[in-house]
């Protein structure tokens, strides 16, 4: 189900991040990550409310290159962090598994023919996963967003 879509700027924030290699599972990178973090500060475990994936290539180029992020406060000793800057992109954000992933990025490519949008070509696309808000929550929620040019 589409909670939200549409285009919009993004802040630039502090990140923790880890180069993931080229067909390294994501999930038990982001628990080595978030594990690490938590350990620096396990009063504040609940600032951690989400993770991203940069892919800066398609899914299907060979030695794709790619990065898991999660939002900081500031620098963290032990752990490399940036800013990611501020960009312009065309986001949706769903939840339920009723269509796969591949379709909402059909999707959101139709947006921006239709809308005379162009896609950048310095991050093919950044997917985001929220923390869910119940253990028990069985439907995560996701964001994907493709950068724009210029």
């Amino acid at each position: 189900m589409i909670l939200h879509r549409g285009v919009r700027t993004t802040q630039p924030i502090q990140v923790a991040f880890k180069r993931l290699l080229p067909d390294e599972d994501e999930a038990p990178a982001v628990a080595e990550l978030l594990g690490t973090l938590i350990r620096q500060n396990l009063y504040r475990y609940d600032v951690y409310d989400h993770s991203m994936v940069v892919h800066y290539d398609p899914p299907e180029t060979p030695n794709r290159r790619r990065e898991l992020l999660i939002p900081v406060d500031g620098p963290m000793a032990g752990v490399e962090t940036r800013e990611l800057p501020s960009m312009r992109v065309v986001f949706l954000v769903f939840k339920g598994t009723d269509k796969t992933m591949e379709e909402y990025y059909d999707y959101l490519r139709d947006y921006m023919e239709q809308s005379g949008l162009e896609a950048s070509e310095e991050i093919h696309s950044v997917e985001i996963m929220y923390v869910p808000e119940s253990v028990d929550e069985q439907d995560y929620t996701m964001e994907i967003m493709i950068p724009l040019a210029g």
